[in-house]
């Protein structure tokens, strides 16, 4: 005779079991569904909203391959290719990405295959110092690696993207007030002398 406990236990096994290959259907007909859909959506009546994110945000994210996110800044939908956000509203197909090769340079590389290397922006504009801090979650203020004498000769970049910031003192910098730093972010500042 089985007893009440295994009955439970077995019964709990066989759910899990069927909700592990169910497939799902929202919206207007919900008794069918392709044999080859995993989630299918359908409605005359309501829509799909991806999340809606500006352009700093959609370049914080490293998602999946075919990732996508509603740019608010471009209005228009991007997915993610492995490597790369694309602009889906793109109606030239030759897209670009720029890459910080953190050492003051930057490759920017061309679907097409092409690609070009910016030299060291110090060679012609002088020496300069070049520090890479981890950021703590929250953190706005950082202090640059020299006295600060001209603010044109600073350039701070958060993850590989450039961004604005104020002088709070001689060796202090804040970031700009919509740029949020996360725990890890790789705050670059690069001053030329």
């Amino acid at each position: 005779m089985i007893s009440y406990k295994t009955y439970i236990l077995i019964t709990f096994f066989l759910t899990i079991t069927y909700c592990s290959y169910a497939q799902v259907k929202i919206g207007d007909d919900v008794s069918s569904i392709h044999n080859s859909s995993l989630l299918e959506l359908e409605s005359t009546s309501k829509v799909l909203v991806l999340s809606r994110v500006s352009n700093t945000q959609m370049l914080q994210i490293t998602p999946l391959n075919g990732a996508m996110v509603y740019n608010i800044d471009n209005q228009c939908v991007f997915t993610f290719n492995g490597t790369q956000w694309i602009n889906l509203c793109d109606t030239n197909s030759n897209t670009i990405s720029i890459i910080d090769n953190e050492d003051g340079s930057f490759t920017i590389t061309s679907t097409d295959g092409t690609s070009f290397t910016s030299g060291d922006l110090s060679g012609a504009q002088g020496e300069q110092q070049n520090i890479v801090i981890i950021a703590n979650n929250g953190q706005k203020q950082f202090n640059t690696p020299l006295p600060i004498v001209d603010i044109r000769k600073i350039a701070i970049y958060r993850n590989g993207v450039r961004i604005d910031f104020t002088t709070i003192n001689d060796n202090t910098i804040e970031l700009e007030s919509e740029v949020i730093c996360y725990q890890n972010d790789k705050i670059r500042i690069v001053q030329i002398l």
